[in-house]
């Protein structure tokens, strides 16, 4: 598959995820033209504000006065600003079209999901937050969120689905969730659904569904991608999220809130959770994936069904006598047989489902004008009252016939290539 023809689409669970995390898988795959969607669970409202003038948007700071939504409002302009600048073609929020299933809603009903922060358990795993809002994330039923990501993935039609390894990468409770409810998404998506207007949604199966990975362990036996991506887009993208981050003047270091400087890096490499990469390969080199340009599909249409329809047209009135004294059309089957593969063949192979009618179509002009064209034609009659003016007939009908079926055909065929692969 071409770059261009790629749709990835990336699930996280707050602004600035992204940008860290896959912002130079993201940039790179931008520039070379993939469309580049991004999914956000939460507005990060529970995050720390480095920046003193901005402290009072933090819960639990002096002079912060609600629950983080003032905090949200301020990094979704972050986050609008980071997507632009990484090349994202579209980016919602969990419970904004396309990601909302109408049919599940939200139990909370606040029609979004609220971060919900993070603690140390006394088992010295991380938790949420102890005052973490009933509204958050993963306060939330995994099934209902699940249900939001498939109608994003039936809406997309990703080729390619990224989110976190089902550790989260860092243990953040928003982040392990994140990851369970991407990957039940997907699985959902697979299933009919319907878009946010109630209106049915034909599945999607995502073929490859890749988890960032934290830090490389050379025991992981999953298949491990790596991508050496836009250095230049992740670095502009992650200055944008100035609230959550800071970096140094050069560029080659970065610090969270903790104040810890980390290596800046365009490497990002992932591993497998769904999929076959080697099913895909295999797919991406068969002859003939590249789907055809108009232009190459219509060439091909109207020389192989001018081609076909002139030998058919020609021995549709062939018949062979037997000694019983019956008779078999054998030239009106092989001509129809003839029309139809070749119909299917042009539609199927150029991948259009017009393409599958133009051989038909082309027959039709070709009986015509060998029927009406002039006078006294010997190779199309039409007349009734003859056995070969019967066959004439017959042959007309058949032509619509076929090119009807090839049409209905090749439709299905396509949707049905569509839902297996990921291809157009």
């Amino acid at each position: 598959m071409r770059p261009e023809d790629a749709r990835l689409l990336f699930v996280h669970a707050h602004p600035d995820d992204e940008s860290i995390a896959t912002g130079a898988t993201m940039g790179r795959y931008a520039e070379l033209g993939a469309r580049v969607v991004l999914l956000t669970m939460t507005r990060g409202e529970r995050g720390e504000v480095i920046p003193e003038p901005l402290h009072a948007l933090e819960v639990g700071r002096p002079g912060c006065t609600d629950d983080g939504t003032a905090l949200g409002r301020h990094r979704v302009g972050e986050l609008d600003a980071a997507a632009a600048r990484l090349g994202v073609a579209e980016r919602f929020f969990a419970g904004e079209p396309p990601a909302l299933d109408p049919a599940v809603g939200f139990a909370g009903g606040t029609g979004h999901y609220h971060d919900s922060g993070m603690s140390w358990g006394p088992d010295g795993r991380a938790a949420p937050a102890e005052d973490s809002s009933p509204h958050s994330l993963t306060a939330a039923a995994a099934d209902e969120a699940a249900a939001h990501v498939a109608a994003a993935v039936r809406a997309v039609r990703p080729h390619v689905l990224v989110t976190y390894d089902d550790d989260g990468g860092y243990g953040h409770p928003d982040h392990v969730r994140t990851s369970a409810v991407a990957v039940r998404g997907a699985e959902l998506a697979a299933r009919p659904g319907a878009d946010a207007d109630g209106e049915p949604v034909d599945p999607w199966r995502t073929p490859l569904v890749w988890a960032v990975e934290g830090e490389a362990r050379s025991e992981d036996p999953r298949p491990q991608a790596a991508v050496h991506g836009s250095a230049g887009r992740k670095r502009a993208a992650m200055a944008a999220h100035a609230t959550q981050l800071v970096l140094s003047g050069d560029g080659s270091r970065f610090a969270l809130s903790n104040g810890v400087w980390q290596p800046f890096s365009a490497l990002e490499t992932y591993r497998l959770l769904a999929g076959d990469p080697d099913a895909v390969a295999a797919e991406e080199e068969t002859p003939g994936r590249a789907r055809a340009s108009v232009l190459s599909a219509l060439v091909t249409s109207v020389a192989a069904g001018a081609v076909a329809a002139s030998v058919a047209t020609v021995l549709h009135s062939a018949v062979w006598y037997a000694p019983a004294g019956w008779w078999l059309p054998w030239g009106l089957l092989f001509a129809t047989a003839l029309l139809l593969s070749v119909s299917l063949w042009v539609g199927t192979a150029t991948r259009r489902v017009w393409a599958a009618a133009v051989p038909g179509l082309t027959g039709y002009l070709v009986s015509w004008l060998f029927a009406y064209g002039g006078d006294g034609s010997v190779i199309v009659v039409t007349d009734p009252g003859t056995p070969v003016g019967i066959l004439g007939l017959a042959w007309f009908g058949l032509v619509f016939a076929t090119t009807l079926l090839s049409v209905l055909v090749t439709a299905r065929w396509l949707r049905a290539r569509r839902r297996r692969t990921g291809a157009g």
